[in-house]
């Protein structure tokens, strides 16, 4: 009893914690930790963004069909309405033909009428045989008329009644071309959906490989210079060379000298581009104004950078990068391996490879909307640091394990609460 009491307990907290629990996007692949690995790990990137391109593709091409789909019913709802004002129109006619043909009747009953009375005045004379002849031919006539208009009535009654029922006929089309228009619109927005950019710090697989190729260029050199075997861990071929061990660092400063904090770690809903939005924050943003200088936050390597307005500016058919321009850096601080990142950077002024210290301009402040053009999700100037624990592109190689060693950066980075401001790098709050 005590053993299904604990573990009643221990499935209490996991449903309480649930709500609570942010599972990473994809789960992290092995790390790859030599020269060797890390192009194994580029090949897989590069099989994966082919499939992903495979799957937008068909993707976008089941949106076009749906919306085709949606183009015809509407030009067919249309047909419809016009064929039912047609109808209508016609029974309208009809109606009024049906009046008609029964004034007529009555007018042939009254002259039949008018006819036999007239024949008790002919009983009074001799009839001649013209006379007689008249008026049987004036009865004929006048039954003949009434039958054929009575026949007229029928068929007239007899479309109408057709004319009703293929106008409902055409209502439940009409109905049912709705309900399937809306199932289309329904499956384009999930579609939609599925196509949706990333919200800000995930990086595209296609921004990923091009990080991997990058990183590769810059280990090769190591490799060839220490004469490394490939399949040597990175760590340990890198330990060959001093002059590229980390400066030593003891503490981490805020990026940038005065501004507010606009944004907390953790889940928060907001506006952007007009659309509420509701997701976990991987960062704290430092809002501040455009242009301003953009710090490492320690001593380190940078390790990476996105240049995302080249990127988007050499082919403008590639969607804008959510994040912008980016810098990633590594560091060792007090003996623990961190990984510090800044997006939305309006420009950056390190390069792969380089070693900086707390004090090292890295970049400028961007963000504004109406000037990062190729930043799409951004609502004003602001520079967003997100951290991990170990080192990007040593411990692990995928943003998903950037991602799965997240942390808040409030943990080492001092900063004043939400919404409120500083004017140094250093004073405690």
């Amino acid at each position: 009893m005590k053993f299904i009491k604990n573990i009643t307990y221990i499935i209490l907290a996991v449903v309480l914690l649930g709500s609570q629990v942010v599972i990473p996007d994809f789960i992290e692949e092995a790390q790859a930790e030599s020269l060797k690995d890390l192009r194994a790990e580029l090949a897989t990137l590069e099989k994966e963004y082919n499939d992903k391109q495979h799957e937008k593709e068909v993707t976008e091409a089941e949106i076009a069909a749906a919306k085709k789909e949606v183009d015809r019913i509407s030009i067919e709802q249309e047909e419809i309405e016009q064929e039912i004002k047609d109808i209508t129109a016609e029974m309208e006619t009809l109606k009024q033909q049906i009046e008609d043909k029964n004034e007529q009747i009555k007018e042939i009953i009254a002259y039949y009428q008018l006819s036999a009375t007239g024949s008790d005045a002919y009983l009074e004379y001799v009839f001649t045989a013209t006379d007689f002849t008249d008026f049987i031919y004036r009865m004929a006539i006048a039954e003949q008329l009434s039958d054929y208009n009575d026949k007229l009535i029928s068929d007239y009654e007899d479309l109408i009644l057709q004319n009703e029922k293929k106008k409902e006929e055409l209502s439940n089309k009409t109905i049912e071309l709705d309900n399937k228009t809306k199932e289309l619109e329904k499956k384009m927005k999930e579609l939609r959906v599925e196509l949706k950019e990333t919200m800000e710090g995930a990086l595209s697989v296609e921004e990923e490989i091009q990080v991997l190729k990058d990183t590769i260029k810059q280990r090769e050199k190591t490799y060839e210079a220490y004469k490394c075997e490939e399949t040597l861990e990175y760590k340990a071929c890198l330990a060959k060379a001093p002059q590229n061990e980390l400066p030593v660092g003891t503490a981490f400063f805020r990026p940038v000298v005065s501004g507010r904090i606009s944004s907390n770690y953790g889940y928060r809903s907001f506006t952007l581009n007009g659309k509420p939005y509701s997701d976990f924050h991987y960062g704290l943003d430092f809002a501040t104004s455009h242009g301003s200088t953009v710090y490492s936050i320690a001593n380190g390597r940078v390790v990476a950078t996105i240049n995302a307005k080249s990127i988007y500016d050499n082919d403008k058919k590639k969607k804008k990068i959510c994040g912008g321009n980016k810098v990633y850096i590594v560091h060792t601080i007090n003996g623990k391996d961190y990984t510090s990142a800044y997006y939305h950077l309006a420009t950056i002024n390190v390069k792969v490879g380089e070693i900086v210290t707390y004090d090292t301009k890295i970049g400028t402040v961007g963000g504004s909307p109406g000037i990062e053009y190729w930043d799409n999700c951004s609502t004003g100037s602001h520079v967003h640091l997100q951290m991990g624990k170990g080192h990007y592109l040593t411990d692990y190689y995928t943003y998903s394990g950037f991602v799965s060693h997240r942390m808040n950066p409030r943990e080492v980075v001092n900063a004043p609460a939400l919404g409120g401001s500083f004017s140094d790098r250093k004073r405690k709050y």
